[in-house]
């Protein structure tokens, strides 16, 4: 799958849970690219590699 294909979902940012944070823009809820999955490095609990999400791959919106 080309990085031109890749389909995103919304999944709730581990880092605040939903409630809404910095790193989710105030949603609760980050673009994922599919299918999901936990960060690798963390296993979800939030570091610089995911963006502090929890999750592999999420869409850096800017």
């Amino acid at each position: 799958m080309s990085e031109e294909n890749v389909e995103y979902a919304p999944e709730v940012c581990c880092h605040c849970e939903g409630a809404g944070c910095m790193y989710c823009n105030k949603k609760g809820t980050v673009m994922v690219a599919q299918p999901s999955q936990k960060c690798r490095h963390c296993d979800g609990d939030c570091c610089i590699y995911c963006g502090y999400t929890g999750w592999e791959r999420p869409l850096k919106e800017y």
